[in-house]
């Protein structure tokens, strides 16, 4: 928990736009910050959305730490690993202070133990390293001796990497996709309903532009994708309505 009550600053950050809009780690990270607040809500939240590398480059976290020190606020970061290295982390302590920033994965927020903590984490990057290298080197023998192995999921392959998906096969999936949206479409109760109003004002003599007028005025009615009626669109639905 945090060492004394006092205001606190909480700063989260994800590498890429599509987890910031849908939550994915921000709200782990929140949740984890609230836990080092004693119960209370920061008096500012900045989410960072970056993949880079470059520190200087996390406006947010300049943001963060502008608003934490003029408010003497304590800024608490979730995880030290959304750092790339010790020294990045090192150097926001050393502008924080260390009573004044709380990196709640640390048992401590001092320079000993973030040191420790990066030694773990590149540690535990070789580590992955090696046994990534160690598996593709028993796919390899497996290919070479056996022409293939088996995947995770159980299927035959004679090659590494992700398996191409033969273009005709594409096409029938395109194809298939595009039928299923059509016939949506065709099946949906306000494209039904247009259908025959269209062939009811088509029967009395209305142009296609006074039909297109009609149905866009009407409420209901219109078009799932684009919202508004176009004469091209009533001449193709009318010949579907022919008999």
């Amino acid at each position: 928990m945090g060492t004394k009550d006092r205001s606190y600053v909480s700063w989260v950050r994800v590498s890429t736009k599509k987890q910031g809009e849908s939550g994915l780690g921000l709200e782990a990270q929140k949740a984890i910050n609230r836990y080092f607040m004693n119960g209370h809500e920061p008096i500012a939240e900045f989410v960072e959305v970056y993949s880079g590398t470059k520190l200087d480059r996390c406006t947010e976290l300049q943001r963060a730490i502008a608003y934490a020190k003029a408010n003497d606020a304590m800024l608490v970061i979730a995880k030290a690993d959304r750092f790339r290295n010790a020294k990045d982390a090192l150097e926001i302590l050393d502008e924080m202070g260390e009573e004044n920033i709380r990196f709640c994965d640390a048992p401590s927020s001092s320079r000993l133990i973030l040191t420790m903590l990066f030694a773990v984490y590149e540690h535990q990057a070789i580590i992955g390293r090696i046994n990534t290298k160690l598996a593709l080197d028993v796919r390899r023998k497996q290919i070479a001796e056996k022409g293939g192995f088996t995947s995770k999921n159980g299927v035959w392959r004679t090659s590494l990497g992700r398996p191409e998906i033969p273009k005709e096969h594409i096409l029938k999936m395109a194809e298939a996709s595009a039928q299923s949206r059509r016939d949506s479409a065709l099946n949906d109760d306000g494209y039904q309903n247009a259908k025959k109003v269209a062939r009811d004002m088509r029967e009395r003599g209305a142009t296609l532009k006074e039909i297109c007028a009609t149905l866009n005025s009407l409420e209901g009615m219109t078009p799932r994708r684009n919202g508004k009626w176009a004469t091209g669109q009533i001449s193709r639905m009318l010949g579907n309505t022919v008999n």
